[in-house]
């Protein structure tokens, strides 16, 4: 009888709802669920993403990707230290008022009664709901340590340009062409005979109205010349239906 009432006691302790939660979860985020992403160094430096933001919101991207393709981890998910080490903390704040923290992982030994412990090379810490889970992402990893320093604040130069020289040239368009704002690039400028004064213009972007990602993106292409006679004329304009998600991600500069 006793056998019994202590195997179903393990039982319950092994397969109670918040080992399994443990054991199953897997970190899924929505990247139109997060409203910003915070990193905070624990001795200084801080950096906050916001969702609002159509360039940090690139960023938002990539950090949710990391977490939704990483790898569980088998180890220790608390550090037991009075004082811990260095690190950086990321905060993600979801539009419901949830918020999951990431840190950094660490492998601790005890030896002759002294606790060490040295961080653990692509491993985080993954919190939500008062559930902690170890992870594998050296990406993650990486950006947690000291990528999110490097980030570009706001959009490069070149992109600028391209942002500027576009919006002067659709406002040549007709207003049946009013919705295609969205990652603007010029493709292609050749010049014309040479002269560095007249060109063709190759440009695109993709239809604001899709952007909830409920609809795949069309895309504009646009081909007009620009001289110093005549001015801007637009000399053809095509609509692509539907484009691939990679196609857009590639428009919105999100990937290569």
């Amino acid at each position: 009888m006793k056998k019994l009432v202590i195997l179903v006691l393990v039982f319950t302790v092994l397969f109670s709802p918040i080992q399994l939660a443990k054991a199953n979860i897997q970190p899924k985020l929505k990247t139109g669920d997060v409203l910003s992403v915070q990193v905070n160094r624990l001795y200084g430096g801080s950096r906050l993403f916001k969702e609002s933001d159509g360039y940090e919101e690139v960023i938002i991207n990539k950090v949710v990707k990391w977490i939704n393709t990483s790898n569980h981890s088998e180890g220790a998910t608390e550090l037991e230290l009075n004082k811990p080490p260095i690190v950086s903390i990321l905060k993600i704040k979801m539009k419901n008022g949830d918020v999951a923290v990431i840190e950094p992982a660490y492998n601790c030994i005890s030896e002759n009664q002294a606790k060490t412990c040295t961080i653990a090379e692509g491993e985080v810490i993954y919190t939500r709901n008062n559930i902690k889970i170890r992870l594998k992402s050296l990406e993650l990893y990486d950006w947690l340590l000291v990528g999110w320093k490097y980030e570009s604040v706001g959009a490069p130069k070149d992109e600028l340009l391209e942002e500027t020289l576009y919006t002067r040239y659709f406002s040549y368009l007709n207003k049946t062409y009013s919705d295609f704002i969205m990652c603007p690039k010029i493709d292609k400028i050749e010049r014309i005979n040479g002269d560095e004064n007249r060109h063709i213009v190759h440009a695109s972007a993709l239809n604001y109205g899709a952007h909830h990602g409920d609809v795949p993106y069309d895309r504009i292409h646009i081909t007009l010349t620009d001289t110093p006679e005549h001015g801007v004329k637009i000399n053809k304009v095509k609509i692509q239906k539907s484009i691939s998600g990679k196609e857009s991600r590639i428009q919105c500069r999100r990937e290569s």
